[in-house]
């Protein structure tokens, strides 16, 4: 006769599986790993990005032309510490890259924002805009090379030459044509 199992009160209650016997703990620990697993992905991503946009040639020549100039160095107070690059816009068409970026500088004395938009075309770049924003409303155009002005300044600047067409005349303007009274349809007057 084969053994038989015990039946009623005295029959053993099944044993439930991983899931149900866990589940309390593991479906908060698993959104938790997942919402991390997003977190590290965006942070290696926009370290990435950050540490390619260091190595591009426009924001060290940017930094390096600030660095040097002894006008920021002055405003801010000798050695800067750039921070981290807002508004930055990189594009590339047909072999031709765009840059426009924003840079706060942090100075012992002040701070301040490098402004730079650059374009390179081969292996160079070229500012057309390179600026320091003192927080004190100073603007140190970077580009501004220091020669003087063909102008000597105490000197007003020459006048321009009209050309033929647009000189004024010394005449008078003509006369507006006369108006209409009210109530009279013709235009001769008598």
């Amino acid at each position: 006769m084969p053994p038989t199992m015990p039946e009623g009160e005295y029959a053993p209650v099944p044993r439930q599986g991983w899931w149900s016997r866990n589940w309390k703990w593991a479906v908060p620990l698993g959104c938790l790993g997942m919402l991390g697993s997003c977190f590290c992905f965006a942070a290696i991503a926009v370290g990435w990005g950050y540490s390619s946009f260091k190595d591009m040639g426009a924001y060290t020549d940017a930094i390096a032309e600030a660095q040097e100039d002894p006008h920021v160095r002055q405003a801010l107070g000798g050695t800067f510490t750039p921070g981290f690059p807002s508004n930055t816009q990189v594009s590339t068409r047909n072999g031709r890259t765009h840059a426009e970026f924003t840079v706060p500088l942090d100075g012992p004395k002040a701070d301040g924002s490098l402004h730079a938009v650059a374009d390179k075309d081969g292996e160079t770049w070229t500012f057309r805009t390179l600026y320091v924003q003192v927080e004190d409303g100073q603007r140190i155009d970077l580009l501004d090379t220091g020669e003087p002005s063909p102008e000597a300044p105490g000197e007003p600047p020459e006048p321009e030459e009209v050309p033929h067409e647009l000189e004024p005349d010394d005449t008078e303007p003509p006369e507006p044509p006369a108006r209409k009274k009210p109530g009279h349809d013709t235009d001769i007057e008598l």
